[in-house]
């Protein structure tokens, strides 16, 4: 069982893997720690890199990144990336890498989520929801030149095609329930059954 927290804005109680209160939606303040994170892959200490004035932790060895949520969510926000004149204009996307095992948080070293970012751009991101985001060499200039060059709105066009294909699937199935509704009113099946026991 997950342990609870008091909320710090309305006194209650909620799971203490939650980001915000529940009730009040107050985000408790994460305890800073001056540790610095370990790489996911080397295990090395992470050492300070600046990237678009952003500080931002590096693997000395394999070049990862380590970012937290605020600073994954500002260098991959639409606002800052529109404004790089650097990124190139066009998106390859490369092969999906062989699968080497999830990797550890490099803050809490518990094992994170791996997951495509915005399920079509071809790169594998691995997230711990409480502490931020991993990306090997190269990862985040891909995202970056992925949203560049519209992959968003590629992202939103898929949900919308997925979304119509469910709508329609549903339509379906309610026109089936109609049609056996009708047929059984029709024909009184269940007057017809007992009559006849």
């Amino acid at each position: 069982m997950s342990e609870t927290i008091q909320c710090t804005f309305c006194s209650r109680h909620y799971n203490s893997l939650m980001q915000a209160c529940p009730f009040c939606g107050g985000q408790t303040e994460e305890s800073s720690t001056d540790e610095t994170p370990k790489c996911p892959r080397c295990q090395g200490m992470l050492m300070a890199y600046t990237y678009r004035d952003t500080t931002l932790d590096i693997c000395p060895e394999c070049f990862g990144l380590w970012l937290d949520a605020a600073e994954f969510d500002l260098l991959t926000s639409e606002r800052d990336v529109y404004k790089d004149d650097s990124i190139p204009y066009e998106y390859h996307r490369r092969p999906l890498p062989k699968d080497s095992g999830y990797l550890p948080c490099a803050r809490c070293a518990k094992l994170m989520v791996r997951k495509n970012f915005k399920a079509v751009s071809g790169v594998l991101i691995d997230i711990c929801h409480k502490h931020g985001v991993w990306l090997d060499a190269g990862e985040l200039e891909q995202i970056r030149c992925f949203i560049a060059n519209g992959g968003l709105e590629k992202h939103q066009d898929k949900q919308i095609q997925e979304n119509k294909e469910q709508l329609k699937s549903l339509a379906r199935d309610l026109k089936e329930v109609e049609f056996m509704q009708n047929i059984l009113h029709h024909w009184n099946l269940k007057h017809w059954i007992f009559k006849h026991m």
